[in-house]
């Protein structure tokens, strides 16, 4: 029956997902604990909008009316604590 799966444009993905089978992902949940701490010449590239979004999600609230150079400061030192 591979003919009659390659007219209907059937992929194998697509079959094992009816048999109740969910594809692997490859990524996990592994991948997402060795998550690199960006350096501070990575952080320097964001906004200083941007580096207080990126302080959030990791839970540390920095005060957009410092320098910027002292944000990178707070922010690389939060997260390279919480590594």
């Amino acid at each position: 029956m591979g003919w009659l799966n390659w007219i209907l444009g059937i992929k194998e993905e697509t079959k094992n997902m009816t048999k109740g089978k969910a594809p692997k992902s490859k990524t996990g949940t592994a991948a997402l604990l060795k998550a690199k701490v960006p350096n501070k010449a990575e952080l320097t590239k964001l906004s200083k909008v941007k580096l207080e979004k990126k302080g959030r999600e990791h839970g540390i609230e920095l005060d957009r009316r410092l320098v910027k150079s002292k944000l990178v400061n707070q922010l690389h030192a939060h997260l390279k604590k919480g590594k």
